[in-house]
């Protein structure tokens, strides 16, 4: 008997060793969709994440190699880069757990749908271009509190849901969970190996060592300002300026000097714009700066003459043949020649193209014509324009379906996923787990993307 319960004590003795250094998780795998023009890859899981009460790690082939691992508990974040054997630490726990999101989520009441087997609810996140608040586009969140809450990297901001996120779209950019089962998984996936050792702080203040190729950025022998050098060792500039950023593929750099002023500056070290302005940004596609003048804001163009004067509280770059303008709280469009189109007078202009723009009334979604001047039709859950065609996605009652500029349906709200289309596709599914994704032209019909 004696031999009998010393035996058993052992098993369980090394049960609960085997269960302290492993525990249950959830691994959800999500499909990536990024436009209507991919189509391979994202058949395939590019991000797979495991959680628990406890800690969580997401592994996402979309970021290259990198590996985010945490530990809720303590509050702490680390993301894991393979290919180096290095660590960089994103939070070490003394952060306060009340701090506020750059993003903040917003919950809808009535919205449920299920994914990949799972309740979930609806939550929307409102995203501004970094120009004000008169541009901005609303990612949609499903989410489930039947599995812990993970948050990782650039969606770091899940941290403020009950629960896992199943299913996110911003525009073309979307994923979706597929699949979620249960595993045991043990403690040291959740860990830095030991063999990693922390990425070195090389002490920029934020900045990147190397700019571009062959330009990397050097202190003064205070570490106070920075200046640019070559490979080789070279001063370019001299050490005056206490912000370089990378270089744009265009060869722009946007620097603040020791008078807390902005310029920017050419691979040469060239002053492209004067360092005098209280702000400035740069924005590569349109090749458009965004500068400051006290606190108004206008444009420049690329060679750093003026292009909309800074008599605005904020104003976007131009895009489509328009800008958003912003006054005293109210959102409005002008054109090329700095003519209003739209007048001054909307909450929030959310998106626009060359024919519409969207805007919120009675925290519904408001079609808009920018040549009358005037509402098209309003009353829907969601709404996002194409930029190449006036086939425009919208949503009411649960389902997707897209409508024309005047506002009449076109094809049917009959999808529980679906994107903007793109190059005349759009990815949709009608299945309620979102499963079945396939791809449709303007007028509606299946086509097959590889032919097309």
């Amino acid at each position: 008997m004696k031999k009998f319960t010393l035996t058993l004590f052992m098993v369980l003795l090394l049960c609960t060793s085997i269960w302290a250094q492993s525990q249950k998780s959830f691994r959800i795998d999500y499909r990536v969709i990024t436009d209507a023009s991919s189509t391979t890859e994202n058949n395939e899981s590019l991000i797979k994440a495991w959680v628990n009460k406890s800690h969580f790690r997401v592994d996402n082939a979309m970021m290259g190699s990198i590996i985010y691992v945490g530990n809720k508990d303590e509050n702490s974040a680390f993301a894991l880069l393979p290919d180096s054997e290095e660590y960089v630490i994103i939070a070490d726990g003394s952060q306060d757990d009340e701090e506020e999101y750059v993003l903040p989520v917003e919950l809808v009441a009535g919205k449920q749908k299920k994914i990949a087997g799972y309740n979930c609810k609806l939550a929307t996140v409102k995203v501004d271009y970094g120009t004000g608040e008169d541009e901005s586009t609303t990612i949609e969140i499903w989410y489930t509190e039947d599995i812990p809450n993970l948050y990782w990297g650039e969606f770091s901001f899940f941290k403020q849901l009950k629960g896992a996120v199943l299913s996110l779209k911003l525009g073309d950019y979307a994923f979706t969970a597929t699949n979620v089962v249960s595993e045991n998984v043990d403690n040291s996936f959740f860990e830095i190996p030991d063999s990693y050792t922390e990425m070195e702080d090389e002490g920029m203040n934020g900045m990147n060592e190397q700019l571009t190729e062959d330009r990397f950025v050097y202190a003064d022998e205070e570490g106070v300002l920075y200046g640019m050098r070559d490979g080789e060792g070279n001063a370019i500039t001299q050490p005056l300026y206490t912000y370089i950023s990378a270089f744009t593929e265009d060869n722009v750099s946007v620097v603040i000097d020791d008078k807390e002023k902005y310029g920017a500056i050419d691979k040469d070290g060239k002053l492209l714009v004067p360092c005098k302005y209280d702000y400035l940004s740069y924005d590569e596609g349109t090749q458009q700066y965004l500068f400051g003048q006290g606190e108004k804001y206008g444009l420049l163009h690329k060679d750093g003459k003026i292009y909309v004067p800074a008599k605005y509280d904020m104003i976007s770059f131009f895009n489509q043949g328009y800008a958003t303008i912003t006054l005293n709280d109210k959102s409005g469009l002008i054109d090329q020649n700095q003519k209003i189109v739209v007048p001054v007078q909307y909450d929030v202009i959310f998106e626009y193209n060359k024919h519409n723009f969207t805007t919120i009334e009675d925290e519904k979604y408001v079609l808009n014509s920018i040549a009358q001047k005037k509402k098209v039709v309003g009353g829907f859950d969601f709404l996002s324009l194409s930029l190449d065609c006036n086939v425009i996605l919208a949503q009411k009652d649960g389902k997707y379906g897209y409508i024309d500029e005047n506002g009449k349906t076109i094809i049917p709200f009959k999808f529980t996923f679906a994107n903007t289309f793109s190059d005349d596709m759009a990815a949709v599914a009608e299945d309620e787990e979102t499963e079945d994704i396939y791809y449709i032209n303007t007028k509606g019909q299946r086509i097959d993307v590889a032919q097309n």
